[in-house]
Order: C-alpha cells, then sequence, then structure tokens
C-alpha cells in the first residue's frame, strides 16, 4: 500500500494549520500547481512578519469562512494589508469559538452539531450553493494571483472547500482526505482547549466533532460520487458554466 503524505504547515508564527495546495498528485499525470490556494485557520494571530510572507507568497484574495461573531471577536490579521481584498462570505451562524457564557456556547452547539461532520460537509455543498457562487465568482477575478481560505480551526468550512478544489483539479480521493485529516493532528492542542471552554461553560461537545477523522470526509465524497459524478457536474448546478469551471480548474493546474 502505498504512503501518502499531507502538505506540512507554512512556517508562520501565528498559525499551525496554514498548508498550500500546491504538489498533490492528480489522476492524470502531474500535480497541483503550488502559490495557488491556500487554507488556513484562524487568521487573526499572524504576526507582522507573518502577513509579509503570505504577501510576498502572492495572496491577493482572502476568502474568510468564518461566522460575523469569530470575525467580530477575531480580525482577520490580512484584512487591509496591502492590497488583499478581504471577503466574508459564512457558512454557518451563530458560531462562538470563544464563548464568553453559556448561551453563547448553546447556540454554538446547536447551529453545528445536527448529525456527524460529514452529513455537515454534505449539507454546505447541497444548500449553500448560492454562498459558493460567489466565492467561484471572487476566485474568477483572481486567477493570476494566490488565494488564501479559512476558517477558525481549518477544517470543516475551509476543509470542505479544499476538498471542492482538489477533486476539480483530479486529485484522487485518497490523496484528498489525507489532506483534510492531517488538521486534527495540527491543531490538536488548540482543540483540546476548545472542549475544556465548553465544559468550563457547562456544554458538552461531542469530541467527534472537533477531529478530523477520514470517515467524515469519506462520506461527503461518496455523496458527491453517488449524487453528481463528478465535481464539475456539482459547480454546474452551484451556477457556473463550464467555461469558467475549466479557468478554475486551470488555475488549480497552473495553466493559464
Amino acid at each position: 500500500m502505498r504512503s501518502i503524505k499531507a502538505n506540512l504547515p507554512l512556517k508562520l508564527e501565528g498559525s499551525q494549520n496554514t498548508r498550500d495546495l500546491g504538489g498533490y498528485p492528480t489522476v492524470v499525470d502531474g500535480n497541483t500547481a503550488n502559490a495557488q490556494f491556500v487554507r488556513s485557520d484562524n487568521p487573526s494571530k499572524f504576526t507582522a512578519a507573518d502577513r509579509k510572507l503570505l504577501y510576498d507568497y502572492g495572496v491577493r484574495l482572502v476568502i474568510d469562512f468564518r461566522s460575523e461573531s469569530e470575525t467580530e471577536k477575531e480580525p482577520c490579521a490580512l484584512k487591509g494589508y496591502g492590497d488583499i481584498e478581504y471577503t466574508n462570505p459564512q457558512m454557518i451562524d451563530n458560531i462562538h469559538v470563544q464563548p464568553e457564557t453559556h448561551e453563547e456556547a448553546e447556540a454554538t452547539k446547536s447551529a453545528v452539531v445536527a448529525g456527524t461532520l460529514g452529513e455537515m460537509y454534505i449539507d454546505f455543498m447541497e444548500n449553500k450553493k448560492h454562498v459558493y457562487l460567489k466565492v467561484f465568482h471572487d476566485v474568477l477575478r483572481h486567477l493570476e494571483d494566490c488565494i488564501f481560505f479559512n476558517c477558525t480551526a481549518g477544517k470543516d468550512r475551509a476543509g470542505t472547500f479544499a476538498m471542492i478544489l482538489l477533486k476539480l483539479a483530479g486529485v484522487p480521493d485518497e490523496v484528498v482526505v489525507a489532506d483534510y485529516a492531517i488538521s486534527g493532528e495540527l491543531i490538536r492542542e488548540e482543540m483540546n482547549r476548545l472542549l475544556a471552554m465548553y465544559k468550563a461553560q457547562g456544554v458538552e461537545l461531542d469530541e467527534d466533532m472537533i477531529r478530523s477523522r477520514p470517515e467524515h470526509m469519506l462520506l461527503a465524497l461518496e455523496h458527491l460520487n453517488s449524487k453528481y459524478g463528478s465535481i464539475e457536474t456539482w459547480m454546474g448546478t452551484v451556477g457556473l458554466s463550464a467555461e469558467e469551471i475549466a479557468k478554475i480548474k486551470n488555475k488549480l493546474l497552473g495553466k493559464y
């Protein structure tokens, strides 16, 4: 059985889970291109050196999938930096990753825990197509730039978008799952802190909801494959033309 390795994080002071989607093998001969898309966790703790590194890396668009409450408490450090465009397409409402009250903790649990994580990723793909359409149109305006996208942990909202991009590039399912699963290892300490924070507010979170177990992403991939047959077909239902889909795919492969 061949060994599958996920990309390691960029060397940043304020993040443990910021990773380039480049260098992954595709089903045809070739690899995804570097410095096209970078996935990340909470971008509020980037230092001045981190911001410069990412700017020099080519980042000119930030897609911040966090909720309003998340971004208010921990603003993105790249927002307003140089000529970087900042967008905030929200996938889930009422998320409080720093709950200060029992009510905030309960609101987050109610918003997130509605089944397994895999079912949540499927819900994103089925019920947030209008959000993805706006995101893809933003991507199409930055085809020659590096695009940075994030949520808070960098595994669920950002992880689903990473899956979509990697499947469009032709990356095999097992590699997509490996790229997803490594987040759990990289942010384990932060997730343990989060569990303790919610427990202090009298709310018990299912530990499975804050991990990155392969079966969660496998469920989403099975849904995609069985219902749509291909990521291109799903993107068509989002509202993209074949030409627009091809442009995004070419970006992922470094073809302009």
